[in-house]
């Protein structure tokens, strides 16, 4: 009998808790009127209609507040003393609970969580709809800081830069545009790699990229002796404006990947082996004998792709003239590229960004955070004082070395 009297009231307990939606909702909202009530009373020193010697004001009716909690808004009547000086904590305590709520948010759009899928969690949480604006206008406490890192003084010198850039879509009031995320990494003369620049432009041109380096000078950028990048056009000239006898390094990764799209896949498999083992050359004059064999190898059979490689590949060389021990790293721009994967895998979740604001917030918050772990990390290169030589053509010529070729001349 007992057993039937427990099994009874667990379902009438689990109708009420469970298929009454609203039953939580208005036994939290009692008990918050009351805590309400109880403050302003001890506020006041007396309760409603009673008089006593430690009575510090009086009543002057109540104005409503709303509460977001996780299960849903709550209204609330809260008392107002004649001269306005009641505060509750309870608020003080919920704005600490909404500021937390918030940051979650944003750290939630930060770890690449898409705004549907935000708006989604907040109205399964609070019972209460947030719109997709809302939630990347929550991101934007972020500016400051971000803005500030982003303009940020360079102290250091860096010899190497390695330049690369990325597209996202973007909404414009033209409609949906692909944009370049343009990144500048520098490695240090402590041999940290930090994270210089991230820009958005419309497209990887000169002038866009011109602007990046004007103001990475202006704001202290020295030292550079070699850049490494892809051959983009506008990116090249850009560099030869700025950066006018600095060593050149085309990425040779680009450069493999624009060989197999030029001979196509059957013949790459052929020859693929055979440009690799030029960019594994141990020294500047293997790379150019074995680079003479392919050369005259390909004429016959393929004379495009002979006088491409005769006349392109060297650029790929500049690596040569660095010392052993930073070539590996410093031949091409897969460092930059690993780290746009991660932009990548965080961004592709988001599909299309909202304005150009968001999109740079999002990454470029990365970009901070990857480049403070940088910065406190292991050294990513060695840098001895007698490697720290101006890479200039002066200093190549006296070891002997013509690079004339892959050195940046003005445009």
């Amino acid at each position: 009998m007992t057993q039937r009297k427990d099994s009874s009231l667990a379902k009438e307990l689990q109708k009420v808790l469970l298929d009454d939606k609203d039953f939580l909702k208005e036994l939290i909202a009692e008990n918050l009127q009351s805590i309400l009530h109880k403050e302003f009373d001890r506020f006041i020193g007396a309760g409603p209609y009673e008089r006593n010697k430690e009575r510090r004001g009086y009543r002057n009716g109540s104005y409503p507040r709303s509460l977001i909690t996780r299960v849903g808004r709550i209204e609330l009547q809260v008392c107002r003393d004649r001269d306005g000086m009641f505060q509750s904590e309870l608020f003080h305590r919920y704005q600490r609970s909404e500021q937390a709520f918030m940051l979650s948010m944003i750290e939630m759009y930060i770890q690449g969580v898409s705004t549907r899928k935000v708006t989604h969690i907040v109205q399964e949480l609070c019972g209460v709809g947030i719109s997709k604006s809302q939630v990347s206008s929550l991101a934007g406490d972020l500016d400051k800081n971000l803005n500030q890192w982003r303009q940020r003084r360079l102290d250091k010198t860096y010899p190497y830069l390695v330049v690369d850039a990325r597209y996202e879509k973007i909404r414009t009031a033209a409609g949906v545009v692909s944009k370049a995320v343009m990144i500048v990494v520098g490695v240090a003369d402590c041999g940290h790699r930090e994270i210089l620049s991230i820009q958005i432009g419309d497209s990887e041109n000169e002038v866009d990229w011109g602007i990046i380096f004007k103001e990475l000078k202006e704001r202290g950028l020295s030292g550079v002796n070699y850049v490494v990048s892809d051959d983009h056009k506008g990116l090249v000239k850009a560099l030869q404006r700025h950066f006018q006898g600095v060593l050149w390094q085309r990425c040779q990764v680009h450069f493999i990947r624009n060989f197999i799209s030029k001979l196509g896949g059957k013949d790459s498999k052929n020859y693929l082996y055979k440009l690799q083992d030029i960019f594994n050359a141990p020294d500047l004059e293997e790379a150019l004998s074995r680079k003479n064999q392919l050369v005259e190898e390909l004429q016959s059979d393929k004379p495009y792709i002979s006088s491409w490689i005769d006349e392109d590949i060297e650029s790929c060389f500049s690596v040569y003239h660095l010392p052993d021990n930073h070539r590996r790293r410093m031949k091409s721009t897969n460092m930059l590229e690993r780290f746009n994967q991660e932009l990548k895998r965080r961004s592709r979740v988001i599909r299309i960004f909202p304005n150009e604001e968001s999109c740079l917030r999002l990454l470029g918050t990365m970009c901070m955070e990857q480049s403070e772990e940088w910065e406190t990390g292991r050294i990513y290169l060695t840098m001895k004082k007698d490697q720290i030589k101006e890479l200039n053509q002066e200093w190549i010529w006296q070891k002997g070395l013509n690079l004339a070729s892959a050195t940046l001349q003005p445009s």
